[in-house]
């Protein structure tokens, strides 16, 4: 069993990693790379008017994209990928976005922490990437209560790439966050570069389980499509003109 004091240092490397992602096109200065855990390249950058670093997390799962992306999208699966999850209700969904509130349970003296988001995805058919946008809400069905501090995420980017003629998955979120409470930044910065690889690593082992369905959308995605079999060339068509008759025709005629 943990000691009070190894479960408060627990916490604080969950709460760091709590916050979701901002992309990196909404960021100044330039990404750092800061080293590789469980295969997944670790990256950090400052973001102008902010004490709190952005991380990005890369890797390539050997997973169908299909299989990552239903994983994903499915509430009811959050809680068996996300860290430290709690508690999760739907607020509003349709096809290309959710709104929801989610809890997560973090161990004394660290108060529980809740954000309130809103995701937008999108599928590029084209280039076989799908896309979620992540950013806190502020929503009066689920408004601030005692159970927890109100945390901030300041925006998400998470990109899943299909990688052709193999079910493999290329994978990069970005993670720029304010858990709120009493927690200093400098350790925040300090801790929160762990949380790109966990959150991938979770994600990952999560849809690699037997039975997870491939989302029907993006089934074929890993699928090269046949080149285009060269134009026939038609040659056109020559008439022949009629050969001169050497026959004079008879006088008179």
């Amino acid at each position: 069993m943990k000691s009070p004091l190894k479960r408060f240092i627990c916490a604080l490397f969950v709460l760091a990693g709590l916050g979701l992602a901002t992309p990196a096109a909404a960021q100044s200065g330039k990404w750092e790379t800061v080293g590789t855990t469980d295969n997944v390249k670790v990256s950090r950058m400052e973001v102008e008017g902010s004490s709190v670093l952005a991380f990005r997390g890369e890797t390539v799962a050997n997973v169908h994209i299909g299989k990552i992306i239903n994983t994903f999208i499915d509430g009811s699966q959050r809680k068996h990928w996300v860290d430290r999850y709690d508690d999760h209700k739907t607020l509003e969904r349709t096809d290309s976005m959710e709104k929801y509130w989610i809890k997560f349970a973090l161990p004394f003296p660290v108060s529980n922490r809740d954000y309130v988001l809103h995701t937008d995805v999108n599928f590029d058919e084209d280039k076989k990437v799908f896309t979620a946008k992540i950013k806190s809400i502020v929503d009066k069905r689920k408004p601030v209560d005692s159970c927890c501090v109100r945390a901030e995420t300041f925006g998400t980017f998470y990109r899943f790439e299909a990688v052709p003629g193999e079910d493999k998955t290329k994978m990069i979120v970005e993670v720029h966050t304010d858990p709120k409470g009493m927690l200093p930044n400098w350790l925040i910065n300090r801790i929160q570069k762990d949380w790109p690889s966990k959150t991938l690593s979770g994600l990952i082992k999560r849809s690699s389980i037997k039975d997870q369905k491939i989302f029907p959308r993006v089934a074929n995605w890993h699928t090269i499509a046949p080149k285009p079999a060269p134009p026939v060339k038609v040659e056109k068509a020559v008439k022949l003109e009629e050969a001169p008759s050497d026959e004079q025709p008879a006088e008179g005629e």
